[in-house]
């Protein structure tokens, strides 16, 4: 047999009953459990068989007999003051003498109880306390699946028809909103990349507010013929946004009598002719107090092209006229015109007894009719009427070089807020047929009193429709101008 290398090997002397009395001495000193002796062949001496040593380390945990790989090792025990043992003793010793009862489980290493928990030669029908049993139940809430039984699928959600229909809506207005935007963002740029540019503001220090300055430009193009030539300001319209809100357009007649910046008194059209729009803008600061933030110059060509383009507007006029420059024959009423009639019906003046005034009325007639068909349906569900209406306007516009196509906007909405307010007139008039002399000839003077005070109100936002100019001119007979 072989030995594990941990033993030596036996000595060369001795015999079985020397081992064998040592054997005996060493189970003598092992605690030995009661009853035991009834095992053994011989209560009066004690025996390796009776000798049961508790905690044997080959016993397993489910209380059987653990196999050791030689006799010796069944009776190592750490804890004896005897080992290791003596290979020599259990030279002659036979594994069957190794074996335990089954009756007497092993001591838990945690524990070490001084007498056997049960009668001898019993068996045990529990495990100790320190080897609960194992449950075999499952939780209530989590029954075991049958192994043929297919797995619950998740259920799918139906979707609702109204809820289907509601994304539906919401992803075509998205989708229509973001084509808005980009189509406004194109027309935008086009514009900007055709508008004209010029030099005309002033750089004077800013008044309250946002004031605007339009100039309708008359390059003589063989549109009419009314006995002038060259270039004129054929009309001058100041628009006022207040810081408070309050939008109103001011004609200011083009036989204006004021103070020409370098030039004296004279016409307020013939800044234009001098000096062009810088000069005009110069101007109309000295007669108003206000200063111009923006500048539109329209060539009254144009005008004729962006009444087109929206297909035409419908003005009223209560009198009936014929006019020998232009050959315009008007009937008292209201009538849809082109492009043509429009440009006509807003120069006509020597048929008028009005003259200037009048013509200047019929100009903001012309200009709301056209604002108001810009904004219809007609115009608004119609890309192509958009997209000439922003060609023609490009091409009729000039602005000046800080001026921007979203200030072009704005103007159109204070122009629409004042004409829808009533705010819309000249301002307060003393004499429609002044003759200076000097060779001048006959103006519109303004009233020195009411004018200043008329202006005051536009910058503070305060005025009111009965501040302008009523219509009739107070008796006052007028001579229009041939200059």
């Amino acid at each position: 047999m072989n030995r594990p290398p941990s033993f030596p090997p036996p000595a060369a002397t001795g015999n079985a009953g020397s081992a064998a009395g040592r054997v005996g001495e060493r189970a003598a000193d092992q605690p030995m459990v009661p009853g035991a002796a009834s095992l053994g062949a011989s209560a009066g001496a004690p025996s390796r068989r009776n000798a049961i040593p508790i905690g044997n380390p080959l016993m397993n945990r489910d209380n059987t007999t653990a196999s050791a790989a030689h006799p010796s090792q069944a009776l190592m025990n750490p804890t004896d003051s005897n080992y290791p043992p003596n290979p020599a003793a259990d030279k002659n010793t036979s594994d069957a003498e190794f074996a335990l009862p089954p009756a007497f489980p092993p001591r838990n290493p945690l524990e070490t109880p001084s007498a056997p928990t049960h009668a001898p030669g019993a068996i045990p029908t529990a495990l100790p306390p320190s080897f609960p049993a194992a449950s075999l139940e499952f939780p209530p809430d989590e029954p075991p699946i049958p192994k043929n039984q297919p797995r619950p699928v998740a259920k799918t959600r139906v979707c609702h028809p109204w809820r289907r229909f509601f994304l539906v809506f919401l992803a075509a207005v998205l989708v229509a909103a973001l084509a808005v935007v980009f189509w406004g963002l194109f027309l935008v740029q086009r514009v900007e990349s055709q508008i004209g540019r010029v030099d005309a503001l002033s750089g004077a220090a800013a008044t309250p507010g946002t004031t605007w300055l339009i100039a309708g430009s008359d390059s003589r193009e063989g549109l009419i013929n009314d006995g002038t030539e060259g270039e004129r300001s054929d009309s001058i319209l100041l628009v006022h946004q207040a810081p408070g809100g309050q939008a109103a357009m001011v004609s200011l007649p083009r036989d204006t009598y004021t103070e020409i910046p370098g030039k004296g008194a004279a016409k307020l059209n013939a800044a234009f002719s001098w000096g062009g729009a810088p000069l005009l803008v110069q101007s109309v600061e000295g007669l108003t107090g206000l200063t111009v933030n923006h500048y539109v110059q329209v060539g009254m060509s144009g005008v004729s092209r962006i009444v087109d383009a929206v297909g035409g507007v419908n003005v009223c006029w209560d009198q009936s006229f014929h006019d020998r420059f232009t050959a315009l024959d008007w009937q008292a009423g209201c009538h849809d015109v082109d492009g043509h009639t429009a440009l006509l019906f807003s120069r006509m003046r020597y048929s008028d007894p009005t003259g200037d005034i009048g013509r200047t009325k019929r100009q903001r007639l012309v200009i709301s009719a056209v604002l108001k068909k810009a904004v219809s349906r007609e115009v608004l569900v119609s890309p192509s009427r958009q997209l000439a209406l922003a060609d023609a306007g490009a091409t009729a516009l000039s602005i000046d070089r800080e001026t921007k196509t979203w200030d072009v906007a704005r103007l159109v909405l204070a122009m629409r807020r004042a004409s829808g307010d009533g705010m819309q007139g000249v301002p307060p008039i003393a004499s429609v047929g002044y003759n200076p002399g000097h060779g001048v000839g006959s103006t519109v003077l303004l009233d020195r009193e009411k004018a200043p005070v008329f202006f005051e109100k536009l910058t503070a936002g305060t005025l009111s429709p009965a501040d302008f100019q009523p219509s009739a001119t107070r008796g006052v007979s007028y001579t229009p101008a041939q200059s």
